[in-house]
């Protein structure tokens, strides 16, 4: 689904979900997005009327060494409490691959606070540099602690700086 989509009934329990998973990110409706960017594709699973997991697409064109690539960057992965460990993440990330496959996106990346969480979707930590700017704007390079990476098909991850040109997700 699109952000649009998110007008009505389906914005509520969305933003609540992003709200509790990420309380620095502001406290009204709709702030996580405002913090972090508006998704290219959103995910979600509900029962219901109950929004209990959320993933953000976003498909990113960086530059690898001296190469331009279109990456997908996931961001907001969040599942509510009482339904974790229940295999929903793996699920999302899982519809996310495929959507990212079916575009011919070669890897994905995502920044992770927990990332034993990603290794069994295909995630391995990123050993490489990475270029980004920070939200108050200040441009960083270094090696991004959680940064992970994950091969969508044959192709090897490099080992170069990966310059995101632009914030993270």
């Amino acid at each position: 689904m699109r952000a649009q989509d998110l007008d009505g009934d389906l914005g509520p329990p969305v933003y609540r979900l992003l709200r509790d998973a990420f309380p620095g990110d502001g406290l009204n409706a709709g702030d996580y997005y405002r913090a972090v960017s508006v998704p290219d594709t959103i995910l979600i699973l509900r029962d219901a009327d109950e929004v209990f997991a959320h993933l953000g697409i976003y498909l990113r064109t960086v530059a690898m060494g001296d190469a331009t690539e279109e990456i997908g960057m996931l961001g907001g992965i969040a599942v509510a409490p009482a339904r974790r460990r229940a295999g929903h993440a793996r699920r999302l990330i899982d519809t996310a691959h495929a959507a990212l496959r079916q575009r011919g996106v070669a890897f994905s990346v995502l920044f992770a606070f927990e990332p034993r969480l990603y290794a069994s979707s295909g995630y391995r930590l990123m050993q490489n540099e990475t270029r980004f700017i920070e939200p108050d704007g200040t441009p960083r390079t270094l090696v991004y602690r959680g940064s992970m990476f994950a091969e969508l098909g044959a192709r090897k991850w490099p080992s170069l700086l990966l310059d995101l040109r632009g914030k993270t997700v």
